[in-house]
């Protein structure tokens, strides 16, 4: 932060207008009162307190400057009336509290103690007012004790919002830094999709076209073109359902066009061991027909499960017994549940942002035309369960 953005703001003409209107209307009505003083003495007092009024309005700029003063107008008054003015002392204890409001703690003691000695010269020469040294350095320390108690409250107020700033900061980063993650494992992906389903096909062609070359089994060659033209069908809908999640803009921004991968049946088995691992007992059944779907089929599965049980860890802590179902029906459709019981060991855990979340799940699902749940169970724990239509229901 450089020493522009450290100079307080200039003050603006309303609160000087303020402080002399206040001012000003405390001085007038206390030359009001019938002070037992002759006509000329009288003047100068009620004189004395309306520029003690009129002071007030160098507080927002020079605190300091209002101090010595309004210091000097409460000592000129002894010189002509025995009487305490009270709206010179009242004036004088404020700006002293403002000046230890706003100021460093050298010019706040150089402000009580020309207040001190203000206070010690009108107790002296004839005042009303017979107070001993110690009340009047108990009446300085007054207004300077409360407004640096305020400055301290406002600093850390200042501080809690420097500080809740800089959270927010961070976090956006986090979030920022897990969507770039996610969009160059996209990337990466979709390589890998297209030359694994592209290469198949290559390869089959070939099987194919050496069949017919060589005047072999007319039966190999067919089933070498049906399979080039499966795979081509599955390639062309794993695709459709990627370029549905880069369209969708609310899941690019929100950073969740999660990544395939090429794995996902792997990648669900170090997910559940990684949560071991991490203290949560995991029970997994996975219907092994997972790996005759899609492969955006299982990667969604794969992202739905490792959410899940990333939230378990997040919200409730190791020693949660967690139990983890994928099962899928004679047409392809696949549900999967994940359901944890109440939290029984130290408590969550800490994570860094993932930049998807159960949104960001519940739209992935939905591309695919599923559906996605999350909600408590009578145990008082938390079941998620994704069912993603088969061949013929979307």
């Amino acid at each position: 932060m450089d020493a522009t953005a450290r100079r307080p703001a200039r003050p603006t003409w309303r609160p000087v207008l303020l402080c002399v209107t206040v001012g000003t209307m405390v001085a007038v009505v206390n030359a009001l009162f019938d002070w037992p003083i002759g006509t000329a003495e009288r003047c100068i007092v009620i004189a004395l307190a309306v520029a003690s009024g009129l002071l007030l309005g160098a507080l927002p700029r020079w605190p300091l400057v209002a101090v010595g003063a309004e210091a000097v107008a409460l000592v000129t008054t002894t010189r002509f009336s025995p009487f305490t003015n009270a709206a010179a002392l009242l004036f004088l204890l404020v700006a002293l509290g403002v000046l230890g409001h706003r100021a460093r703690w050298p010019v706040t003691l150089a402000g009580a103690v020309a207040t001190y000695a203000a206070l010690v010269v009108q107790a002296s020469f004839g005042s009303d007012i017979d107070a001993p040294l110690a009340t009047l350095l108990g009446v300085t320390a007054l207004p300077v004790v409360a407004g640096r108690y305020l400055a301290g409250v406002q600093r850390a107020r200042q501080v809690a919002e420097e500080r809740a700033a800089e959270a927010e900061a961070r976090r956006t980063a986090e979030t920022h830094a897990a969507r770039l993650a996610e969009r160059a494992r996209l990337a990466r992906d979709l390589h890998d999709i297209i030359a694994h389903h592209v290469g198949a096909m290559t390869l089959r062609a070939s099987v194919g076209t050496l069949a017919l070359d060589s005047g072999g089994d007319p039966a190999v060659a067919r089933a070498a073109l049906v399979d080039v033209a499966t795979t081509g069908r599955q390639a062309l809908d794993e695709l459709r359902g990627v370029l549905a999640v880069l369209r969708d803009p609310d899941a690019v921004d929100a950073g969740e066009g999660s990544a395939l991968v090429t794995d996902p049946e792997a990648t669900l088995v170090d997910a559940v061991d990684r949560l071991r691992r991490a203290g949560v007992p995991v029970t997994a059944e996975v219907d092994p027909r997972l790996a005759d779907t899609s492969l955006l089929v299982r990667t969604t599965v794969v992202r739905v499960v490792q959410e899940a049980l990333t939230n378990v860890l997040k919200h409730t802590g190791p020693g949660t017994e967690t139990t983890v179902g994928v099962t899928v029906s004679g047409t392809g459709a696949v549900r999967a549940v994940i359901e944890n019981a109440p939290p029984s060991g130290p408590g969550p855990t800490r994570l860094p942002v993932s930049g998807q979340g159960l949104d960001g799940m519940r739209q992935r699902v939905a591309v695919l035309d599923g559906t996605l749940t999350a909600a408590p169970t009578s145990r008082l724990g938390w079941r998620v369960e994704a069912n993603l239509p088969g061949k013929g229901q979307s």
